[in-house]
């Protein structure tokens, strides 16, 4: 009963979309269908597959590298890469278009030594642009369920195929392909979800995709009709992408059992230092660069930061992001040891209704929320008159209590993947055998199953608490008066072209998120945890 009141409370703000979701033929949806629908739909799809395709290219490549084979710096790349996470691709976005610009650093160094480049040649702020920074920014997603994948479940097979004569290249093909399918298609998803969702990218390089049209309609025509229909057509084509996905797996089980951890093969000579030199490179790439340009123009807008307010921004940047990171934790861990019991196809739903919240744009799920907290105010104003006669009638609404709530909601999915996989690996058989000595569900899970998943209950704190910290249009749209986080101060800066100064909060924000990532694997080197999940 719990789990599903908790499931029917977080699709309450989808449940608002469908009730207000117009299908007649209104004379802004046919305009909208006949001049923007098929660009929209078009560009959406392009960014989606290509920046899909790039992200699992580096993800994995990165990955196989940390995880099958022993270099100097191995420890420092393995945990290096989850740090791109941390930079949101909106300010990758301004970041990479200032520096590439007509009066960036890279073009202005090029002149400055003799080569003429064209204006547009290094212009990035196009479709292929879109790709990049989403790849290089969104890959962790899939860089971190592989890694910890191999490293935890492929040791015997990958011995297995050395000692009968596979190369390298050999076992990536016939062993370790077909094991990363579950956490790769995992992080895709999120990659997937993550793009749809965006606006801050797709405006500042003013792409036509389904998000930016979706906003364009809700805040700049008012026309609240062609914006929820997108969104309910976004709603299905996801949930279908998942439905399609079970069905391509079939009958297909993943029997592969923890064991000791992979033993990583040593490279020597020219492979040693040609590996060191691609890593180099792309951390240069995925994080070096961009937050080397942050820091130069950080120093150089110092002065016209207003800080006085800063530790306070921070204070409410951790509370929520905490707050709401922990809910979803236990939420998920609620949801997912109840699902074990129930029938495989009540199982899947409740898989599903979890993860709906990600496929709805954050600004759709903010009006939504608003929606919902006014109808309950509205209907507790005599409780509120009851406790204090001269309250205001709209409490709740007014409130952090309603952006908490919309950031659960939106970022569940970003820890049910690694709760869902941490039960899946254990499965019922410790509940079994406390039951058979007297024992209930619940002490088993208490005693005996999270301390065994704890590491992907960590994995999946970290993520979740990254994604909130970064996150945008819900804080914009949500947030009680003179309420600020990180994400939102940098915005303001950077959406009145002020990118020197938005450098300074986006900098706060990738410290807060490396010290996270710091904290986790100290965690794991103590405590031995596993981060398998991710």
């Amino acid at each position: 009963m719990l789990s599903f009141l908790i499931l029917f409370s977080a699709v309450l703000p989808a449940l608002a979309i469908l009730i207000r979701v117009d299908f007649s033929g209104s004379e802004e949806w046919n305009h909208f269908r006949e001049y923007l629908l098929k660009d929209a739909v078009v560009q959406t799809l392009t960014i989606v597959f290509f920046s899909l395709l790039l992200a699992s290219v580096i993800g994995v490549s990165l990955a196989v590298l940390v995880a099958m084979f022993d270099f100097p710096f191995r420890n420092f790349f393995k945990w290096f890469f989850y740090l791109p996470l941390t930079i949101p691709p909106y300010i990758a976005a301004y970041v990479f278009a200032g520096m590439l610009g007509y009066t960036g650093i890279v073009q202005t160094t090029l002149r400055s030594l003799g080569v003429l480049v064209s204006p547009g040649a290094l212009d990035i702020m196009n479709i292929r642009g879109a790709v990049v920074i989403y790849a290089i920014t969104l890959y962790p997603y899939v860089y971190a369920p592989v890694r910890s994948f191999l490293e935890n479940h492929a040791s015997e097979l990958v011995e297995v195929a050395r000692l009968h004569g596979y190369s390298p290249a050999g076992i990536f093909m016939k062993v370790i392909l077909p094991l990363i399918r579950l956490p790769l298609v995992g992080g895709l998803s999120l990659i997937m979800m993550e793009i749809i969702g965006d606006y801050g990218v797709a405006r500042y390089f003013n792409l036509k995709t389904v998000s930016s049209a979706i906003f364009g309609s809700w805040f700049g025509s008012g026309d609240t009709g062609v914006a929820l229909r997108l969104s309910f057509y976004l709603m299905v084509i996801v949930v279908m992408f998942l439905v399609i996905d079970d069905i391509t797996r079939g009958r297909k089980r993943y029997g592969v059992q923890g064991g000791r951890q992979l033993r990583p093969y040593r490279l020597s000579g020219g492979w040693k230092v040609l590996v060191i030199l691609f890593l180099s490179s792309a951390s240069l790439v995925v994080f070096f660069v961009p937050v080397g340009q942050m820091v130069q123009w950080a120093v150089m807008s110092y002065g016209k930061v207003n800080l006085g307010e800063t530790g306070r921004i921070i204070l409410d940047t951790l509370t929520y992001s905490l707050l709401a990171s922990l809910i979803i934790l236990v939420v998920n861990t609620v949801i997912v040891s109840t699902s074990r019991w129930l029938p495989k196809g009540i199982s899947k739903l409740m898989t599903k209704l979890a993860q709906l919240g990600y496929s709805i744009p954050g600004a759709v799920i903010a009006i939504g929320t608003i929606t919902l907290f006014v109808w309950l105010d509205s209907n507790l104003v005599p409780v509120y008159r009851w406790l204090d006669p001269g309250t205001r009638k709209l409490v709740l609404s007014t409130s952090t209590a309603m952006l908490t709530y919309a950031f659960v909601v939106r970022y569940m999915a970003a820890g049910y993947n690694s709760v869902n996989s941490g039960f899946s690996k254990i499965g019922t058989r410790f509940s079994e055998a406390a039951q058979t000595l007297g024992k209930g569900k619940l002490y088993a899970l208490w005693k005996v199953e999270l301390p065994i998943i704890k590491g992907s209950l960590i994995t999946g704190f970290i993520l979740t608490f990254i994604d909130i910290l970064k996150e945008l249009p819900l804080t914009l749209l949500l947030r009680p008066f003179n309420f600020n986080t990180l994400a939102t101060r940098s915005y303001e800066y950077a959406n009145d072209e002020r990118i020197m100064e938005a450098s300074i909060p986006a900098l706060m924000i990738i410290l807060i998120c490396m010290a996270a990532l710091l904290a986790f694997a100290a965690v794991n080197k103590q405590k031995g945890v596993k981060t398998d999940g991710a």
